[in-house]
């Protein structure tokens, strides 16, 4: 079984243990989020829905079946047709499994971070399949799905696209709590016609911070008391605040003297007020429509921001966990090999002092072999501290410092050809570069090879990678079995990014590993 495979299925056990507590939840939350003209659907009927949810996305993590995710469509929607529900409802239904899960993952392995990261991936991974799965069967230019329905034109539209760009921000993997705030800030002011936007959210002491801003006016001050300002009264009220003239309480807030009007809303995930989010200068002032409007807005936003500080927790824990792998290499490898230097050193001494010449020679050429496999593990070690930025420099830049700073080195004999080079998703690069790099590493350290070569296509919506060598080959099949040379990180790899992985070595000859990945 696959390291994937087994975070899904710890993710399935999980959600069985605690299936009654999180379609409880997960019901309070869908029905508090409704519109109180729509709150008649009763708690035994949401629960039932969620209940039937929950055991669809079980169903889903054991056996990835599609039907699973249509089954959790169905429950979605069958909250009461008559709610009219929109797409984008059902997209935030979908992201509020997420928000009910983590605080019972977090409780549950308080004392495990590790354990907590796995199934936080797995979960992250879930909703996004659902929510791709649902967006790609029910785009906008489809026919309405019965239960799905357009809300208001007038109010809906226009909230419904921006909280489908929201969305996006938060299906993006390596998206960063700053991307979020900014794409929040944006589209609270398209969708207002406001002039200006800001986020601000908790610190310690009483503080909020100015984490975003967008447009003009901005905040006059980066940090406020929160009993000092419109923000804080946001969220100590719990309630959005509308001033059309703010009048003189614009110094008494610390607000920019240009202000002339203000919408704040108060952010709310996981049950807490983690901020505000406001909106200032629009023309003609802002209107009840606006505080419905940016009330369903900032509940999907709270939602993408919680989801980028995630992702900035998980990034954290992959850092020491690399971390933590690359001290295992150095142990491993390094130490054992610096220490095998030690014991020849000392036997070529004796051997000196006994005068026996081609024992100490023989001794020596070990030494020499010896050290040269030190340098390079080295060098690989350093190059993975230090990696390329990929973002900045791309795929085919990174390969080439990759390169020239181990393998050129080591004397292999290097060729790199690319084909059609272009722009790919930085989550497809990252995933790729590892792929190569392991497969280098293999090269290096245990084929005895004299030539490697890198080739890359970029073939209309198809990208192609191949490594191959000169080296020893080995039984693909045994390998495998024993999950040696990393082909189990590769093959997992290849899988996040849906791609094709073949891999071809002859005993004595030569290895191939082929990937194919749809772009």
């Amino acid at each position: 079984m696959t390291e994937q495979a087994e975070k899904r299925e710890k993710l399935a056990i999980f959600l069985e243990q605690w299936q009654d507590e999180i379609a409880a939840a997960w019901a309070e939350k869908i029905i508090a989020g409704l519109a109180p003209e729509n709150r008649m659907i009763s708690h035994s009927k949401a629960n039932s829905s969620t209940q039937q949810g929950v055991v669809n996305l079980i169903r889903f993590l054991n056996t990835d079946s599609m039907e699973s995710i249509e089954g959790f469509f169905n429950e979605l929607a069958s909250f009461a047709p008559e709610t009219a529900y929109c797409r984008s409802i059902v997209t935030e239904d979908m992201l509020l499994i997420k928000e009910v899960v983590l605080p019972f993952i977090w409780r549950s392995y308080a004392v495990d971070p590790p354990m907590a990261y796995d199934l936080i991936v797995a979960l992250d991974g879930v909703v996004r399949s659902a929510i791709n799965q649902f967006n790609h069967q029910y785009s906008p230019s489809e026919e309405t799905r019965p239960g799905i329905e357009q809300k208001k034109p007038e109010i809906t539209t226009s909230a419904g696209e921006s909280l489908q760009r929201v969305t996006s921000a938060l299906l993006q993997r390596l998206i960063g709590l700053d991307e979020t705030l900014e794409i929040v800030c944006t589209e609270a002011r398209k969708l207002t016609g406001a002039t200006g936007s800001a986020v601000l959210l908790w610190e310690d002491e009483g503080l909020l911070r100015v984490r975003s801003s967008s447009g003009r006016p901005l905040p006059a001050l980066e940090r406020l008391q929160a009993s000092e300002s419109f923000d804080g009264r946001v969220i100590k009220q719990g309630k959005p605040l509308l001033l059309n003239e703010p009048g003189g309480e614009i110094q008494a807030y610390h607000r920019n003297p240009n202000l002339k009007t203000l919408l704040a809303t108060p952010l709310r995930a996981n049950n807490e007020t983690i901020g505000a989010l406001d909106v200032v200068n629009k023309e003609g002032g802002f209107t009840e429509d606006d505080i419905q409007i940016m009330s369903l807005f900032a509940d999907q936003a709270a939602i993408a921001i919680e989801n980028a500080r995630l992702h900035e927790q998980s990034e954290q824990l992959a850092v020491l966990k690399e971390r933590q792998r690359l001290a295992r290499d150095l142990h491993d490898s390094v130490t054992q090999t610096l220490y095998s230097i030690k014991l020849f050193a000392d036997a070529s001494r004796m051997a000196l002092s006994a005068g026996q010449t081609q024992t100490v020679a023989e001794n020596l050429e070990e030494l020499r072999s010896l050290a040269r496999e030190a340098m390079l593990d080295m060098r690989m070690l350093i190059f993975e501290l230090h990696p390329p930025k990929l973002e900045k420099e791309g795929l085919v830049s990174a390969l080439q410092a990759r390169l020239e700073a181990v393998e050129a080195r080591s004397g292999l004999k290097i060729a790199f050809y690319v084909e059609g080079e272009r722009q790919l998703p930085l989550f497809l690069e990252e995933e790729l570069y590892r792929i190569v790099q392991e497969a280098l590493n293999n090269v290096v350290k245990h084929a005895g090879a004299k030539e490697v070569t890198i080739h890359l296509w970029y073939e209309g919506d198809r990208f192609i990678m191949e490594v191959e060598d000169d080296g020893l080959g080995f039984e693909l099949a045994s390998a495998e079995q024993s999950g040696g040379l990393g082909l189990q990180s590769i093959e997992e790899r290849t899988q996040q990014i849906n791609g094709k992985l073949t891999i071809k070595s002859i005993l004595g000859k030569s290895t191939t590993l082929r990937v194919e990945v749809e772009i």
